[in-house]
């Protein structure tokens, strides 16, 4: 028995972004008091982003639609 399949790729991208938040914003302010909320808010609008792609090959069997 012969199976038709076809070659597909997949490709899956993930983007993270790491930047100001509440939380560092009140440990700032704990640790150093008001001068640490300003240092925070120096850093606001500066994020750090990460992008990460992964590609994989999928065969699909044109009989049946199985993925494989």
């Amino acid at each position: 028995m012969f199976v038709h399949t076809q070659a597909v790729t997949d490709t899956t991208t993930e983007t993270k972004t790491k930047g100001f938040g509440c939380i560092k914003a009140c440990l700032g302010y704990l640790i150093t008091g008001p001068i640490g909320i300003l240092c925070g808010l120096c850093g606001m609008g500066k994020g750090k982003t990460t992008t990460s792609s992964k590609t994989r090959l999928i065969h699909i069997c044109q009989n049946c639609g199985c993925q494989f």
